[in-house]
């Protein structure tokens, strides 16, 4: 074992995340003054966080968070965001504080007569479980896109749809249909169904959408079911950065497929622009370039985010300029 090498090493982790964290240099002026890929700084920065070299300590967590705020209205006006102060190095108590940011700010939002159309995925049932119950009426709760037919992603679906109702004084209505068919057709078929009519016609009407967004890595419908051949796989990979809500999109936001989208059963992107209230959750760094694809799309103008993964957001605008 080279100990010299690593020692190294080592020491090089922690002059960079001196550097970043402390002195405040952005990432691509560190590659630059080390010699080294961006990907190759971003890469020991996060070894050093995940091997205890770097404890990140807010001394003042409201006020760096109104920064980072404002910050990213700047390079994305038409949303609003919510930076969530978040000094842990464990997933789990991030995706917590995020969760319960976003249930605080619907516990204030939902009013009667709202229609809240919602997504999959574990972001959205933990926000879910950590909502007040509030006596409101005539408050609809319903999927926006079919079933993921992967165990776990069906239960965070389930769990999301039966913890709004309940806060909200409702019922879940889910779409009672796969996310994606085999072939158009049969989507076309099934779909004159009046009730499936009746809860797409009720998910393009909901002023409240929760958006599931997921990075291509992460992508259930992708990764955990046979809905694609190899070859469209490949290309979904090749061309994609997330997926939002089953549709996946490149780093502008565009379809990938348009052949794809034929056989979804989602909300169309196109419909998510005119929500009154269009709310995206991010509570790790890999979900940023499909957010970045997302608000350049302005496809949800409400974002609830963790402290690092803003702070990456905000390093990613700062190198375009």
């Amino acid at each position: 074992m080279d100990t010299i090498g690593t020692i190294d090493k080592r020491e090089q982790m922690l002059r960079l995340a001196r550097l970043y964290y402390v002195e405040g240099v952005g990432q691509s002026q560190l590659a630059k003054q080390e010699g080294i890929s961006k990907a190759t700084v971003s890469r020991m920065l996060s070894l050093a966080r995940e091997n205890g070299f770097v404890t990140i300590t807010v001394n003042d967590n409201l006020r760096d968070a109104k920064v980072l705020s404002r910050r990213l209205h700047e390079f994305f006006p038409t949303a609003d965001f919510t930076v969530v102060s978040t000094s842990q190095n464990d997933r789990n108590e991030i995706l917590d504080k995020v969760a319960s940011s976003v249930a605080k700010y619907l516990d204030g939002l939902v009013k009667s007569g709202d229609i809240i159309g919602f997504g999959g995925g574990e972001s959205l049932s933990k926000v879910a479980a950590y909502l007040d119950d509030k006596k409101v009426r005539d408050v609809v709760v319903l999927s926006l896109m079919g079933m993921v037919t992967s165990p776990k992603y069906e239960i965070f679906t389930y769990e999301t749809g039966f913890k709004l109702a309940n806060a909200y004084q409702s019922t879940a209505n889910f779409l009672p249909l796969p996310v994606i068919f085999d072939n158009s057709s049969t989507k076309e078929l099934v779909e004159k169904e009046s009730l499936v009519r009746y809860l797409e016609k009720l998910g393009r009407l909901a002023n409240i959408a929760l958006i599931s967004l997921d990075a291509i890595e992460d992508s259930p419908i992708l990764n955990e079911m046979n809905y694609f051949d190899d070859e469209e796989k490949q290309e979904i990979r090749d061309n994609s950065v997330g997926d939002i809500l089953g549709h996946f999109i490149d780093d502008k936001g565009n379809i990938v497929n348009s052949k794809l989208e034929e056989r979804l059963v989602t909300t169309p992107l196109s419909n998510l622009k005119h929500k009154e209230h269009s709310i995206v959750a991010v509570n790790k760094v890999e979900t940023v370039p499909a957010l970045i694809a997302t608000l350049k799309a302005q496809y949800c103008n409400r974002v609830f985010i963790d402290q690092y993964s803003a702070q990456v957001l905000i390093d990613s605008q700062n190198t375009i300029e």
